[in-house]
């Protein structure tokens, strides 16, 4: 089967209206940030690119069907984390790493299963583009980058947490994996 641009876009920007349908209505600045969450950013984003830019020349090229079906699955469920996760964190939600004055620990919703519930819809967005779009040896190059900058920017939100709220967050950890379910 042929993928039509519009249907890989499509669920793409479907994933992309989370982030701006349920954006915190009243922002409050940060008191604490962690800068080197950025470069984890950027890292995630090259990750992308050695996805789609490879496969930029090959949009209508047939896709089995057991990869449309994977790679649809992956893209709801990212969808549905993105969707969960921002609304979760309310006007704690930013798109780097950073503590507000009132910043409270959210352990409800998708924060029950992981950590990072975003880092994992982003995790999905890009399998789906894998296993829509994937070309070798392109896309395990940036599975690499893009697992990179998600463990810096794991580590940078968790080292702002763990210090901010302690054996409570300490006792979280270990209860509830960071991104991906069932492994810690």
């Amino acid at each position: 089967m042929s993928i039509p641009l519009y249907y890989f876009v499509g669920l793409g920007l479907l994933w992309i209206l989370q982030f701006i349908l349920f954006r915190p209505k009243q922002k409050s600045t940060p008191v604490k940030k962690a800068p080197n969450a950025y470069w984890g950013l950027v890292l995630q984003m090259s990750g992308y690119w050695f996805v789609l830019l490879p496969a930029r020349t090959h949009w209508s090229e047939p896709v089995a069907l057991w990869k449309i079906c994977a790679g649809t699955a992956c893209g709801l469920v990212g969808i549905w984390l993105a969707s969960a996760g921002i609304r979760h964190l309310g006007k704690q939600w930013r798109v780097l790493a950073a503590l507000n004055q009132d910043h409270e620990l959210v352990t409800s919703g998708p924060y029950q299963i992981i950590r990072h519930p975003i880092y994992a819809s982003m995790l999905g967005m890009f399998l789906m583009s894998t296993l829509l779009l994937g070309r070798l040896p392109w896309w395990p190059m940036g599975l690499a980058l893009f697992l990179t900058g998600i463990e810096i920017r794991v580590r940078a939100e968790d080292g702002l947490l763990r210090e901010r709220f302690g054996s409570r967050f300490e006792e979280w950890t270990r209860e509830v994996p960071a991104y991906l379910p069932l492994l810690r």
